[in-house]
């Protein structure tokens, strides 16, 4: 029986980071198979399969630039699931596009979701997952994922602080013998980051930028060589005028912009210190907190969290795709999250 066969007829596992900006699929064997955009395109406004025009990093190339009778939709808002139709459509135009839609065995599937969501937002998450005709669904709790995927030792009796600080949520999850003490949440991220951003040109330059602009904006505010003294050109429309228009400011100007967003996701990790046991508490001084998320590596959060909380900060290997690797990693244990 030659291979392609086998592959056909063998059970597999697979695990989901469905991302409010970026969605990741894992294959048990093959490792990540895609890292998309969680961005539809439809005709008409009709959640069909075929009005789907676009999917993931097509749609982000079309997104802004749509005719009348083409929309982008975003189906997921602060972490969770928003647009149940939408969100199913994407994920199984992303199975068809991974290629295992066509195998004659259904897969085991592990889908991450963040710690605090209602059991409504935890049951559209399940059914995500049953869209794609999976044989068994499991949901993972996203600051597990990952500090799973940054090599923490989750099952030990020490205590570990895991801040996943993504694009629509941010959680602060302390962490012992392979459970949540206690985790706090905010709803911010990336997506707010980015809307200051938008809104700080509005209002100094009159200057109308776009989200793909301010993202690239935000791309250099988290490279590692950021100074904060270099000067940038941004493209953008003249709000008075209408005009196409090119501004020039300096990073410095941006530090209080991020400033209001980052300062919630600080008072969102001193409430979750503030609920940790004493005895648990002595242990992440000498842990420390790991960063995980795309909104980790912005300059100096590491050392803003360090000021103000006195505990040792470090941002995790590729911090975006820790949620993804300890979910693929999970699948070892996938009995443990099985809920049908």
């Amino acid at each position: 029986m030659n291979a392609s066969i086998i592959s056909q007829l063998s059970s597999f596992d697979i695990a989901i980071d469905l991302g409010t900006y970026k969605t990741s699929i894992f294959v048990r064997g093959e490792g990540i198979v895609l890292e998309e955009p969680t961005l539809i395109c439809l005709r008409n406004n009709e959640y069909v399969q075929g009005s789907v025009i676009a999917i993931g990093d097509e749609a982000r190339s079309i997104y802004g630039k749509e005719p009348e009778n083409v929309i982008t939709v975003k189906p997921l808002r602060g972490g969770v699931v928003e647009h149940l139709e939408a969100t199913k459509l994407l994920i199984k135009s992303f199975a068809r596009k991974a290629k295992w839609l066509g195998r004659l065995r259904k897969p085991n599937v592990l889908i991450s979701a963040p710690f605090a969501i209602s059991n409504i937002e935890r049951r559209a998450v399940r059914d995500v997952a049953a869209s794609i005709s999976s044989r068994s669904i499991g949901v993972i709790e996203e600051p597990i994922a990952a500090a799973i995927g940054c090599d923490l030792d989750i099952g030990g009796s020490q205590a570990l602080m895991v801040v996943d600080a993504g694009w629509g949520i941010t959680e602060a999850a302390v962490i012992s013998l392979g459970g949540i003490v206690h985790c706090e949440s905010e709803r911010v991220g990336g997506e707010v980051i980015v809307h200051s951003i938008i809104e700080y040109f509005k209002k100094a330059y009159a200057l109308q930028i776009g989200e793909r602009t301010a993202a690239s904006i935000m791309r250099v505010l988290s490279d590692f060589d950021c100074d904060f003294e270099n000067e940038m050109s941004v493209r953008g429309m003249d709000v008075a005028s209408r005009l196409p228009m090119l501004r020039h400011f300096k990073l410095e100007e941006l530090r209080g912009v991020i400033q209001t967003p980052l300062a919630s996701i600080v008072r969102t990790i001193k409430r979750t210190l503030e609920n940790t046991p004493p005895m648990l508490s002595a242990d992440l001084i000498e842990n420390g907190i790991v960063l995980t998320g795309g909104t980790a590596l912005l300059k100096d959060f590491d050392t803003l969290i360090e000021s103000h909380t006195g505990i040792p900060v470090r941002i995790a290997q590729n911090p975006h795709s820790c949620v993804i690797r300890g979910g693929g990693s999970a699948l070892d244990y996938l009995s443990q999250f099985k809920l049908a």
